[in-house]
């Protein structure tokens, strides 16, 4: 372990969590940032990796909302695979290191990061990618219609 003052966590964090001007048009529910979750892992010590967007880079900032299936095709799933690799490759470097990956943070409901609802076609590609790795950590769904009840889960789930 580290020698200085680094708590050794960290956490993946959907990309629309930290910066709602990335959702598609009609679905920001907040202006900026979903405080709630960054004051969360602030309060247990947990470094913050925002992942990106894959709806973003796929479609652009002036999309219209999209079910999963009108993504599930083999260009977007593709694109979604390659991030995925890059993110699991970053989070095999931090293992190595000691720094344990507590949870990751997806958005029921989304057709790319949704982790309960339906399954999110980015956080499947996330989930093989990071399992081939030998990396485990709780996925978890945020969905802001139950904010604080979601917060009184993450309590129970990440130390």
């Amino acid at each position: 372990m580290f020698i200085d003052k680094r708590s050794g966590k960290i956490a993946l964090v959907a990309h629309c969590l930290l910066n709602q001007n990335s959702r598609a048009i009609g679905l920001a529910k907040r202006s900026s940032i979903i405080n709630e979750i960054i004051e969360f892992l602030v309060s247990k010590e947990i470094g913050i990796i925002q992942m990106p967007c894959p709806e973003l880079a796929y479609a652009g900032v002036l999309r219209k909302p999209k079910t999963r299936e009108q993504y599930d095709n083999a260009k977007f799933r593709g694109y979604c695979r390659k991030i995925a690799e890059e993110i699991a490759n970053q989070i095999r470097e931090y293992v190595d290191c000691e720094v344990k990956l507590e949870i990751v943070l997806g958005v029921d409901g989304s057709p790319s990061c949704s982790v309960k609802e339906i399954s999110g076609i980015f956080m499947e590609e996330l989930r093989f990618k990071l399992n081939k790795r030998g990396i485990s950590a709780p996925f978890y769904g945020i969905r802001l219609e139950r904010l604080k009840s979601d917060i009184a889960k993450l309590e129970k789930c990440v130390k």
